[in-house]
């Protein structure tokens, strides 16, 4: 039967009345459902799918008029509905401007057809409206990528060759609510940003540690913070999220409200939606003792045996943040260790805590002559998660990648000698620099978040630990992706064979570190992957998120049978 929807429009004085008949023959029926909330057109019927929270939903599968039709119609019909102050086309300052500032230059080598650049969740709305009604009439051809702050490495995260960018980047934060409680931010928000607002009162929230990597990402993939050990993951305190669904609608997202989406959301990625908008719990947290040691990479075996005991604490001491840092470049010509500690009790802060007295009693040496042999002092949180961006070198090209293993020093050494292996061939390779990062994951982390994620059972069998791979080169390096990504693999399928041998191998993948050949989701329960599936389907019934956004991690299309893929949890 016939159905007239209202659409939110911001940007309604773009689209003139002489256009709406043009719109409509050149997209054909589609378009109109995205139209018929403009003014005039009011009249126009269509046919349509009841979603379960109401409005349409439009068929990607679905081919109205068997038209055929590029990237560049569909961001026609973009600017026709939006506006040309929001969709940027090639060449123009704003396109250049978005593609520019990937923290990847892999996603920078991307060239979509436009950008849209929305300045609010209706305008996202609008613009998944008008897409989803092109992939109806023209066979799914228009297809997106969601874009937050562009950190992820790998190319297709957040970009899309001749295709369409949803970059979030205008999007304006809430901010910090009047009882301080919750702080309410945008996708493409940096961490430092969010800290930097809540500092003066001495409170925080969970956030990715290096200052300039984006919300998005570490909130819908279920990063780590100094502070998960007390609070779980990042995504565990979220309150709220606002999204925008396949349909184009609005809704939020909450324990109270379509709580299967809150928990999707919750380390599912892109898969069930555009979020807009995310509401934090923060808790009290001033000025805390931490910073980085240097050490030469002759004193590596007394850091992994302190590490090995440490990540193997129980009961975890819960103000314990330390990650060991192996560090090599084409600069340096050798290895060298940072080791990141962080004891983020306050109010007093707790000075060379006992936990890290093995380690602080390891020879300091200084990264070069002259130089600090540490930075440890007591600072906020912005301040030392700035420290940490500032050894991050960018724009460069990048690769990530991620293995884990229970906590062992022998493994530790198994894999720095695999790694020196697979990398030191590398080391003419202008700007090669390779950061190899071993992180306890303690199993209160998991005990935090109460099941309320789509992470599933992290840790079936005790605390473990987490490599993440970070492998830059410059620019001018371009054709040693290949090379580079083939020893990567290389170097985690042989770490991950040599773990299992010796009985260490913990299949769980860090999301936010993963490769694109890593999919984590895959690596989940069976019971979880079906909470997935199901809610995909129920709030997008058509699969746009899975069929018309191939960025970034997809949900599996049956989940695996006798316990899982995950071989922990068998």
């Amino acid at each position: 039967m016939g159905l007239v929807i209202n659409v939110g429009i911001v940007h309604c004085s773009a689209v003139q009345p002489d256009h709406f008949q043009e719109l409509a023959s050149m997209f054909g029926a589609g378009l109109q459902q995205i139209l018929l909330g403009l003014p005039g057109l009011s009249s126009f019927q269509v046919d349509s799918v009841q979603s379960p929270l109401g409005g349409s939903n439009v068929n990607p599968g679905s081919n109205v008029h068997g038209a055929v039709a590029s990237s560049s119609t569909c961001c026609e019909a973009l600017a026709k509905s939006m506006g040309n102050d929001v969709v940027a086309f090639p060449n123009g300052p704003a396109y250049k401007s978005s593609i520019g500032s990937y923290f990847s230059l892999k996603e920078a080598d991307l060239k979509p057809a436009c950008v849209v650049i929305p300045e609010s969740a209706h305008d996202v709305s609008l613009a998944v409206r008008t897409l989803t009604a092109g992939a109806e009439a023209w066979n799914g051809k228009c297809q997106f990528a969601i874009r937050g702050g562009g950190h992820t490495p790998f190319k297709g995260a957040a970009n899309m060759e001749n295709g369409i960018v949803i970059d979030l980047k205008n999007i304006p934060a809430a901010g910090i609510s009047a009882d301080h409680k919750t702080i309410t931010v945008s996708p493409s928000q940096t961490w430092d940003q969010v800290t930097e607002q809540l500092d003066p009162f001495d409170l925080s929230t969970l956030g990715a540690r290096v200052a300039g990597v984006s919300v998005g990402g570490a909130v819908l993939n279920c990063g780590t913070s100094f502070f998960s050990p007390r609070y779980g993951f990042i995504c565990d305190v979220v309150e709220e999220f606002e999204v925008v669904l396949a349909n184009g609608d609005i809704v939020h997202a909450s324990a109270s409200q379509h709580p299967d989406l809150w928990k999707a959301l919750r380390g599912g990625g892109n898969n069930f939606g555009v979020v807009t908008a995310i509401t934090m719990k923060t808790f009290p947290q001033g000025k805390f003792w931490g910073g980085q040691t240097f050490h030469d990479i002759s004193t590596r075996k007394k850091h992994f045996k302190a590490h090995e005991a440490l990540a193997s604490m129980h009961p975890y001491d819960p103000y314990v943040h330390y990650i060991n840092n192996l560090v090599l470049s084409n600069v340096t010509r050798s290895w060298f260790i940072g080791n990141s500690l962080q004891y983020t009790k306050s109010d007093p802060p707790v000075i060379e805590p006992e936990v890290f007295k093995p380690l602080l009693a390891i020879e300091q040496k200084p990264l070069f002559p002259g130089g600090p042999s540490n930075t440890i002092r007591v600072d906020n949180v912005t301040s030392i998660s700035r420290e940490y961006a500032a050894l991050a070198s960018y724009p460069k090209r990048w690769i990530f990648a991620t293995v884990s293993f229970a906590p062992s020093a022998d493994m530790m050494e198994e894999f720095f000698q695999l790694a020196d292996a697979a990398f030191t061939p590398l080391l003419d390779l202008d700007g090669f620099a390779v950061a190899m990062a071993y992180q306890p994951v303690p199993i209160v982390m998991s005990e935090r978040n109460g099941a309320v994620d789509s992470l599933g059972p992290v840790q079936t069998q005790g605390n473990l630990v987490y490599i993440h791979l970070g492998i830059s080169v410059d620019e001018n390096e371009k054709d040693s992706d290949e090379a580079v990504e083939k020893t990567v693999q290389k170097l985690v399928e042989d770490a991950a064979a040599k773990a299992k041998k010796m009985g260490l191998h913990r299949s769980y993948l860090q999301a936010t570190y993963a490769e694109s050949w890593q999919n984590p989701i895959e690596h989940r329960s069976k019971s979880t992957l079906e909470e997935l599936l199901a809610t995909s389907e129920k709030y997008d019934p058509h699969q746009v998120f899975q069929k018309q956004v191939p960025g970034g991690f997809k949900l599996p299309k049956v989940p695996s049978t006798g316990g899982g893929v995950r071989a922990d949890l068998k």
